[in-house]
């Protein structure tokens, strides 16, 4: 049965999740998983890791089903080419959606009609920021880091970061396309939505408020203006 109603035009879906479960809710998931998922699960070495797999893939399949109606074990989830995962058969191609998590956090993203992409990560002050800037980011992005107040660089880089991998994930290709082939801004005052050229294509991107220590963004496809975000935490 339909409990959740699809995202509107110029309308994001933000699911804010915890991947911290009980063995019960962890238990009832992995009933749920396809032979894929199972395999996929099988592979990870670590129990927290395989906790993570579970909870997160176990509460994308409940969140869709309440979009489409169906019963989660039966949500045709599928992976693309470069690792994003969509939905196949009929109506529900329509429904987008993609994920990201960093430690306990999950944030999922759904849209209707538009491709999207989210991306969060937990800011590390040891991270060696100017040695991954001349790897991912262009010469602009460089630049423009290096402007800034060293007390500030390391939160602007993964603002940047989070924002790149956002139109990457959107557009499907993942790393297969040069991190360092498009601009995005690593100012906070920047405006909530940039128009990001990346893939041959446009993309509305935004930052999303996460906790204290994280940093998040999502791209949407520029099919249509993107003034309103609904957030829903769970």
């Amino acid at each position: 049965m339909k409990t959740t109603d699809w995202p509107r035009t110029g309308e994001v879906h933000l699911h804010c999740l915890t991947l911290s479960l009980e063995t019960s809710e962890l238990t009832r998931y992995e009933r749920l998983f396809s032979p894929d998922e199972v395999a996929r699960a099988k592979q990870l070495k670590s129990d927290r890791a395989k906790n993570r797999y579970g909870a997160g893939r176990g509460m994308l399949r409940d969140i869709l089903s309440g979009y489409l109606g169906i019963e989660p074990a039966d949500v045709p989830l599928a992976t693309g080419e470069h690792g994003k995962p969509f939905l196949e058969y009929g109506a529900a191609e329509d429904l987008r959606f993609n994920l990201s998590h960093a430690d306990e956090l999950l944030v999922l993203a759904v849209a209707s009609g538009v491709d999207i992409g989210i991306d969060i990560e937990r800011v590390k002050a040891d991270t060696p920021i100017h040695d991954m800037a001349r790897l991912a980011f262009s010469r602009h992005e460089q630049e423009e880091l290096l402007t800034l107040p060293v007390s500030g660089q390391v939160e602007a880089f993964y603002r940047s970061w989070v924002r790149k991998e956002a139109c990457l994930k959107a557009c499907g290709r993942g790393f297969s396309l040069p991190c360092n082939s498009f601009n995005v801004s690593l100012s906070a005052e920047a405006p909530a939505m940039l128009h990001v050229c990346c893939n041959e294509a446009f993309w509305h991107v935004l930052d999303i408020d996460v906790p204290l220590g994280y940093c998040a963004a999502v791209a949407v496809e520029a099919r249509s203006p993107y003034h309103h975000i609904s957030i829903v935490c769970q």
